[in-house]
């Protein structure tokens, strides 16, 4: 399993208020956390910073003494244990933050978050932050957006298609920190060797559609057995130049891992 991770202010941005944090326990079993802050400048920034801080702590404690101790057996329901009280813990520090001072009045953040085990994918989301598969030539997203425009897709009112260019598109109706409770939505998947995940925030996906997405982390295939670290970087690379060659309207992070 091989890692690369890149955050970037965008073209129109003056600051930026994504944060990421990556850990590599082994070669087999990583943790990844994507967030996007929202609520001013400030609070934007410290909202996502806490959170993806929180969310990694949390785990760390769950996942270090099992990976210390090889003859205890980890279930399925204690991992997603593990990352429900995450998200909990990463809310319950952007909410009483918010609540203590008047820069961060407020403030919230999208989180997506997973840990790989070998070719398991344990994985939550709250907001508009996104995890996506792809595999030959082919890519799927995993989770499923907490926004205005998919509930209008869940209702029937509106397609996928017309979702993607809605002048809403960017209205979430879950995040982290604005609530005193919230709860993540978990997903478990399975993948093959030679899978990409791919976990960002919407700047990149507002601005980049899938097909290059695609293309951009499919390129060279012939090569892709032998991906070493430097080609995996150049590809976190293109993704982001190319959302900022498309407009950079926002932040842009993202997170490739290579199965």
């Amino acid at each position: 399993m091989i890692c690369s991770a890149s955050t970037n202010t965008g073209m129109k941005r003056s600051n930026n208020q994504d944060n990421f944090m990556l850990r590599k326990y082994t070669e087999k079993t990583t943790l990844c956390v994507v967030c996007d802050g929202m609520g001013g400048a400030k609070g934007g920034e410290e909202a996502s910073r806490l959170a993806a801080e929180a969310f990694v702590y949390t785990v760390d404690q769950f996942i270090i003494p099992y990976l210390k101790n090889r003859d205890k057996q980890v279930s399925t329901s204690d991992i997603k244990r593990a990352l429900a009280k995450g998200v909990d813990i990463a809310n319950e520090k952007v909410y009483t933050a918010a609540k203590n001072s008047k820069d961060h009045k407020g403030m919230g953040t999208t989180l997506v978050g997973a840990l790989i085990i070998d070719k398991n994918i344990f994985a939550i989301n709250v907001g508009d932050s996104r995890l996506y598969t792809l595999k030959g030539g082919t890519i799927k997203q995993i989770t499923k957006d907490h926004s205005y425009v998919q509930y209008l897709v869940d209702m029937g009112a509106m397609t996928a298609e017309e979702a993607e260019t809605s002048s809403h598109k960017n209205i979430i109706t879950k995040a982290v920190g604005t609530e005193a409770l919230v709860e993540g939505d978990l997903y478990t998947t399975k993948v093959e060797d030679g899978t990409f995940l791919l976990f960002c925030t919407d700047g990149l996906t507002n601005m980049v559609d899938n097909s290059t997405i695609c293309d951009i982390v499919s390129k060279d295939r012939h090569s892709l057995i032998n991906l070493d670290q430097v080609e995996l970087d150049l590809k976190v690379r293109k993704l982001i130049d190319t959302a900022n060659q498309n407009g950079g309207h926002d932040n842009i992070t993202a997170i490739l891992v290579r199965i």
